[in-house]
């Protein structure tokens, strides 16, 4: 099988399995269902994936890679910070609307995270959390120029805007893109709306 054929089983594999654990949780889960989804055969599973656990944290990591190249390439060459901030916003939460099971599976499943996979998260967190500290550091607006610790300040816009993202995809709160991400925006940036 050529190379291509097989990152798109791969990829079938993953996404069979997303939105079975999504839907069915880790332990209602059968590989057998996977297989079905896929519309492969269960062994064809193992060939990728030494276990439903592998697979699991597979899923967790592919989700989290894609959402951080995905959010360096939506803001590339864009400069002033409250533009990059809010293609920050749209793009996250375009992203959750697209894979917020990968969201549910960490949120319900994370006894299945164990200390290795809970410092990979951690590290891919830092990383973007140094990707916003530098486009918060690099800015002359005022946030860039009253910030002591752009470090900190990252993590607030950061954890302001997963908060609401959390609102969501777990409690299917309905949200105005556009306005959400100017009304973000203005409350990190000038504190108020």
């Amino acid at each position: 099988m050529n190379k291509e054929k097989q990152v798109e089983k791969r990829s079938s594999i993953l996404e069979a399995a997303a939105s079975i654990f999504s839907n069915k949780g880790y332990p209602n889960t059968k590989m057998q269902d996977i297989a079905e989804k896929a519309g492969i055969g269960k062994g064809t599973i193992y060939q990728y994936f030494k276990s439903k656990k592998h697979l699991f944290q597979q899923i967790i990591k592919e989700g989290i890679d894609l959402y951080t190249i995905g959010l360096k390439n939506e803001i590339k060459g864009y400069t002033g910070l409250e533009e990059i901030l809010k293609k920050i916003v749209r793009f996250s939460f375009s992203f959750m609307e697209k894979h917020g099971g990968v969201l549910k599976i960490i949120a319900s499943h994370h006894t299945l995270i164990d200390e290795s996979m809970v410092k990979w998260i951690y590290d891919r967190k830092t990383k973007i959390i140094n990707l916003l500290s530098k486009i918060i550091d690099e800015s002359t607006e005022k946030i860039a120029q009253n910030a002591k610790d752009t470090n900190l300040a990252a993590y607030c816009f950061f954890g302001m805007m997963i908060s609401v993202i959390e609102e969501k995809v777990f409690h299917n709160r309905e949200f105005d893109v556009e306005e959400v991400s100017d009304q973000l925006v203005k409350i990190f940036l000038y504190g108020y709306m």
